[in-house]
């Protein structure tokens, strides 16, 4: 996963709000979600601009890779992470926005060989990939397949393809989008069909530092309220 930066900024007037100010996000390159491949940085992180646009906020996000993302943010380098499931936003004690999407995980599998199974714990022995420094749920890791670690998703499903790897875990959007912009996977490797957790995704924010003027948790929210208002 390359170590890369982008910028965002937006400053909107708005009436009754505090001055304008800079929130510091972190991210990894996750399409369809957040991507620097993508015109609109991905569904979640243009969503994130929109509603902190809308409070008269600029929004600065770089893009790192996963592990080294959620480093700097323990060390109070950034305001907050995205995309984050809720165990992970409970193990680094950090404040959830509302859920912005839902992940939806389960397995690819080699269209030669869609793998069918009614109980995960028919899969014991098997091969699994999985991508280095994820936190995937324990309730799946502890199955009895044999998890083994990729360097990124994209790399995983490549093994994949050449039976490197009996299935990988894998959230479905993000590996449909990763076979659609390569191609030469299209035919050999295919979503397994089975959601193993459906699971909210949100922006995790660290609690507010002393003195700090901006609640940035509560400025999303109003962002999000005065998007939500638009819609209706």
């Amino acid at each position: 996963m390359r170590t890369a930066k982008f910028c965002f900024a937006f400053l909107i007037s708005f009436s009754g709000a505090l001055a304008a100010a800079e929130v510091r996000l972190v991210t990894l390159e996750y399409p369809p979600y957040t991507s620097q491949q993508l015109s609109n940085g991905g569904s979640m992180l243009a969503l994130v601009e929109r509603a902190f646009a809308a409070t008269g906020n600029s929004v600065h996000v770089d893009v790192l890779p996963w592990a080294r993302a959620q480093l700097q943010l323990s060390h109070g380098k950034y305001d907050g992470l995205l995309p984050l499931w809720p165990n992970e936003i409970q193990a680094a004690n950090l404040i959830s926005s509302r859920p912005l999407d839902y992940s939806e995980l389960g397995f690819f599998v080699r269209t030669d060989s869609p793998i069918q199974f009614t109980d995960i714990s028919e899969l014991r022995g098997r091969r699994v990939g999985v991508a280095r420094g994820y936190d995937y749920p324990a309730s799946i890791m502890a199955a009895g397949f044999i998890p083994e670690d990729g360097a990124s998703d994209l790399i995983n499903l490549r093994k994949l393809a050449a039976k490197r790897f009996d299935l990988i875990l894998l959230e479905r959007r993000v590996g449909e989008h990763l076979i659609s912009q390569n191609p030469e996977l299209a035919n050999l490797v295919t979503w397994q069909g089975k959601v193993l957790e459906r699971t909210p995704m949100s922006v995790g924010f660290i609690p507010a530092k002393p003195g700090q003027q901006q609640n940035w948790p509560q400025v999303f929210e109003q962002g999000l309220q005065q998007l939500d208002k638009t819609q209706q």
